[in-house]
């Protein structure tokens, strides 16, 4: 399930397309994804993204989130262009161990 969840999320990373999904606890975010990785301590797989619901023009560095990709659920890649800066974005992201897929100007590197 992972493997389909990251390609999906690869893909929206690469065509900088926003997703929403809902997590274990229910709640429901909407969000541009920006890098897919492995985190640096717990090994598993993540996603940094930036926004939540409700969607603001406000940039903020609480805006940037991290969510396991086992917590993701009813992942939907939305007909809605992301943004490709956002101030706070570090392509190599501190908190990964290993980069799968990330944005630079609206180019995906593997």
């Amino acid at each position: 399930m992972e493997t389909a969840i990251m390609r999906r999320l690869a893909k929206a990373i690469e065509t900088r397309l926003v997703v929403a999904f809902s997590d274990n606890q229910g709640e429901n975010h909407i969000v541009e994804p920006f890098t897919l990785g492995v985190h640096k301590d717990t090994g598993r797989h993540v996603l940094r993204c930036y926004g939540n619901l409700p969607v603001t023009n406000t940039e903020s560095q609480d805006c940037w989130k991290l969510f396991e990709l086992g917590q993701i659920d009813k992942l939907q890649v939305m007909p809605i262009i992301a943004n490709t800066e956002r101030n706070g974005y570090e392509a190599l992201d501190k908190e990964m161990s290993e980069i799968i897929s990330f944005t630079v100007s609206n180019r995906r590197f593997k």
